[in-house]
C-alpha cells in the first residue's frame, strides 16, 4: 500500500489531519515539498520525504546560497510509531557555496549530524535509559535497532561531569564493577541535595588521594562534614584532602558490627544446645536397641536442649527487632506446640535470654548501645561513649571485648555522628547512599555487568541524577 500526498492536500485517511500527522514526524507543513507513505514486506512503515528548497548559509564563509549540487538518500530510524518499525527515507540536498566552493547538507528536522536515528528516537532512547532496570538490549528491541546503536547513542549524548564538592559529603563502596585495581566502586554523595557527586573505579587510598589532589584546594576546603563506614582509608583520605572537615562514622555500620558480635554469641549458644541435643538423641537410639531409655535427668536435659535450639533458631529476630509486641507482656498469647505452652513474643524474648548468661549479658549491652544512639546528645556523647567502652571491655563476652577496641579506634568519629548539621538541622549518616548503592547494583544485575568503565559511570550518574544534561 502506498499513500502519497502533497502538502496542499489532505491526508488520504480523513481521521488523521495532515497537520497532526506531520507533527508526529517533527515536520512543518510549510517545509514539505513531497511526502509519501508505504508498508514494506516486513510490515514496516516507510515515509519518503523531500523538503522545500530554502536559503542556507555556508558554514565556512557564511555566504548565502540556494544552489544544489546533488541529492543523497538517507534512511533514518524513527520511533514515534512503536511498536511498528518506521523508517524515514529522506532525500537530502547538498548545497554548494558560490564563494568558497564548500559543499554541505541542508538543515533538517529529523536527525542531528551523521546519526541514523531521528532526534525523537534519540530522545526516547535516552529517556528509557534513565530507568536503571532498562538494558541496552531491551531498549534496542523496543525501538527497532541494535544494542550497539543504543550504546553509541548513549555514549554520544550522555557525558556527565563531576559535580562540585558539597559541604556534606558521603563516602561508600559497592560491589558493582570489577577492574584490575579493585572489585568495588567508590560512590560520593552530596548529602544535602541527594545527588551523586561522582563514581570512582577504586576505593584504594592511592587512587582516592590522586583523584582529590587534582581538585583545587579552594573547592576541597568547602567540604565541612564527611560521613563514611568503618573503612580506615576513608578517614585517612578525608583528613588529608579536606582540611576543614569533621569526620563522621555512620551509626548503622557501628550497630551492624555490634549485631554481628551478639549474633556470634547466639550461634555459639545454639550450637552448644545442638550438640547436647544430638548427643542425647544418639544415646537414646543406642539405648532403644537394648530396650532401655534415657534417665529422667537426661530426658529433661534433652527436652531443654530441643526447646533452646528451637528458640535460638526460630526466634532469633526478637533479639534485634523493634517490634512493639516484644516489649508488651500483655499482648495476646498463642499456643506453641513445640514449647507446649501459650506465649507471646515478650515471653519468648525472656526465654531466649535466660538460656545462657553470656547471651543475656550481650543482649543487655546491645540494648544499652542502641539507647545511647537514640537518646544521647552531642554534649554528653563523649562521657556516655567512654562508659560504654568500659562496659564492653569488662564484659565476659569475648566479642564485646573486641568491640570495645573498635569503639576506641573510632571514638572521635562516633562522637561527631551526634552533631546536628546546621544547614539541614539533623545528624548525618550513610542511609541515603546505601539506598543509591542498591540502585547501582540493580543497574549492574539487570545488564549482567559492564566492561566499559566510562559507560558504566555515565549510566550510574544519568540514572541517579535527574539533572544530567543531554548533549544534542
Amino acid at each position: 500500500m502506498v499513500v502519497s500526498f502533497m502538502p496542499n492536500h489532505d491526508l488520504a485517511a480523513p481521521s488523521l489531519p495532515l497537520k497532526d500527522f506531520l507533527s508526529a514526524f517533527g515536520l512543518d507543513h510549510a517545509n514539505i515539498k513531497d511526502i509519501s507513505i508505504s508498508h514494506d514486506d516486513s510490515n514496516s512503515l516507510c515515509v519518503y520525504v523531500e523538503l522545500n528548497i530554502r536559503e542556507h548559509f555556508c558554514p565556512v564563509c557564511n555566504a548565502s546560497t540556494t544552489k544544489v549540487k546533488g541529492y543523497q538518500l538517507k534512511k533514518i530510524n524513527h520511533s514515534v510509531l512503536n511498536p511498528v518499525p518506521c523508517t524515514i527515507h529522506y532525500r537530502a540536498r547538498r548545497f554548494l557555496c558560490p564563494v568558497c566552493g564548500k559543499t554541505f547538507y541542508e538543515h533538517n528536522p529529523f536527525v542531528s549530524g551523521n546519526l541514523k536515528a531521528s532526534v525523537a528516537t534519540v530522545y526516547n532512547v535516552l529517556n528509557e535509559l534513565r530507568r536503571p532496570q532498562a538494558t541496552f538490549s531491551y531498549v534496542a528491541d523496543k525501538y527497532h535497532m541494535s544494542a550497539s546503536s543504543v550504546a553509541n547513542i548513549f555514549d554520544h549524548h550522555i557525558q556527565p561531569k563531576r559535580r562540585s564538592l558539597p559541604e556534606c559529603l558521603c563516602f561508600d563502596e559497592t560491589y558493582a564493577f570489577k577492574s584490575r585495581d579493585s572489585d568495588y566502586v567508590c560512590v560520593l554523595l552530596d548529602y544535602y541535595d541527594k545527588k551523586i557527586v561522582d563514581v570512582l573505579p577504586s576505593r584504594r587510598r592511592r587512587y582516592l588521594v590522586d583523584y582529590f589532589y587534582n581538585i583545587p584546594l579552594s573547592e576541597r576546603k568547602k567540604v565541612k562534614y564527611v560521613s563514611f563506614d568503618m573503612w580506615c582509608t576513608y578517614r585517612d583520605v578525608a583528613k588529608l584532602m579536606f582540611p576543614n572537615c569533621v569526620c563522621i562514622v555512620d551509626k548503622f555500620h557501628v550497630l551492624q558490627e555490634l549485631s554481628r558480635k551478639v549474633t556470634r554469641v547466639r550461634i555459639d549458644v545454639m550450637n552448644q544446645n545442638k550438640k547436647i541435643k544430638d548427643d542425647l538423641i544418639k544415646k537414646q537410639r543406642l539405648l532403644k536397641q537394648n530396650q532401655d531409655s534415657l534417665s529422667p535427668e537426661d530426658d529433661v536435659k534433652l527436652k531443654n536442649a530441643q526447646c533452646n535450639y528451637y528458640l535460638l533458631k526460630k526466634f532469633d529476630f526478637v533479639l534485634f527487632s523493634n517490634d512493639p509486641r516484644i516489649s508488651d507482656p500483655n499482648h495476646e498469647k498463642r499456643f506453641n506446640r513445640v514449647l507446649n505452652r501459650y506465649c507471646n513474643l515478650n515471653d519468648i524474648y525472656h526465654m531466649i535470654i535466660a538460656i545462657d548468661p553470656l547471651l543475656e549479658e550481650a543482649v543487655e549491652i546491645k540494648d544499652i548501645i542502641h539507647l545511647f544512639y537514640k537518646n544521647t546528645l552531642y554534649k554528653d556523647a563523649k562521657k556516655d561513649l567512654e562508659d560504654i567502652i568500659i562496659l564492653c571491655r569488662s564484659s565476659h563476652v569475648k566479642g564485646l571485648q573486641d568491640f570495645s577496641n573498635t569503639l576506641t579506634q573510632w571514638k572521635q568519629e562516633i562522637i561527631n555522628s551526634f552533631i546536628k548539621i546546621p544547614s539541614i538541622n539533623r545528624k548525618m549518616n550513610n542511609a541515603l547512599i546505601e539506598n543509591r548503592n542498591k540502585t547501582i547494583k540493580l543497574l549492574k544485575h539487570s545488564s549482567n555487568g559492564y566492561t566499559n568503565w566510562n559507560r558504566f559511570r555515565a549510566r550510574v550518574l544519568y540514572s541517579l541524577n535527574d539533572d544530567i544534561p543531554i548533549k544534542l
